[in-house]
């Protein structure tokens, strides 16, 4: 009895199971420049719809504007008219825009993120530090807080872009520092407790979580920089965000 007891009072992870898809978006200008690494965290009971609603959508703004195969939804691509969406008017590539931030803010979907002010970053007497692994760390930590603040039994596991090689190696590194190997028991996970033992890679081209986390990441790096004219579609999921960080402040 006294065994069965203190196996019922430790916490058991993965009760609830949740992806965090994180993607990066470097946004300049001459003034503001930053590098932005953000997740949105997907509950797997709200999976379905969203990838039914977003499928849906960039499937329709497909059929309709883009001549030759749709390989892939990059959003700075579709806002800025570069190809395959020449043919998107920058109005009806913000209304795009709008219904896949529509569903962030109906389904309450967690965003987090992390920031390297690069302005910043470069007149200090740390300018050589990667700003990718700066914003990823930051991102990943807020991570972390989220689930002990709204899911202490829930698991995350993180899915990132595999399309560039440089960020992939960087964030790599950076986890596996946070998040231990477990060799005993109870756990030792250090840092990133909630978080599965490794993270994985994805093709864009194929992951609605992935093109939402990069819809998410380019709308917060506009704000950021002070752009006005997605600065509604900002706010709209601004009650999500969780967390943001930026260093340096």
């Amino acid at each position: 009895m006294k065994a069965a007891s203190v196996v019922r009072a430790r916490r058991f992870l993965g009760e609830q199971v949740y992806i965090a898809y994180l993607d990066d978006s470097k946004q300049e200008r001459s003034t503001s420049r930053f590098q932005v690494m953000g997740a949105v965290i997907i509950k797997d009971e709200y999976f379905d719809v969203l990838e039914q609603h977003l499928g849906y959508n960039l499937h329709l703004l497909a059929e309709q504007y883009v001549t030759g195969d749709f390989e892939e939804f990059h959003a700075s691509d579709l806002l800025a008219g570069n190809p395959p969406f020449k043919a998107v008017e920058r109005k009806e590539a913000l209304n795009v825009l709008g219904e896949v931030t529509a569903a962030i803010a109906l389904l309450e979907v967690p965003i987090v993120y992390g920031a390297a002010n690069l302005s910043k970053l470069y007149a200090t007497a740390y300018a050589t530090a990667n700003p990718v692994d700066i914003a990823f760390r930051l991102c990943v930590q807020s991570i972390e807080q989220w689930f002990v603040k709204n899911a202490p039994d829930g698991l995350g596991l993180l899915i990132s872009d595999n399309s560039d090689k440089g960020v992939r190696r960087a964030v790599e590194n950076a986890f596996h520092l946070f998040r231990n190997r477990v060799r005993s028991s109870p756990a030792q996970r250090g840092e990133l407790e909630h978080l599965h033992d490794d993270m994985y890679f994805g093709d864009s081209k194929y992951s609605i979580g992935i093109q939402l986390a990069d819809i998410c990441m380019l709308l917060i790096g506009r704000h950021l920089v002070g752009c006005s004219d997605t600065e509604d579609l900002y706010q709209s999921i601004s009650k999500n965000i969780f967390k943001g960080d930026v260093l340096p402040e």
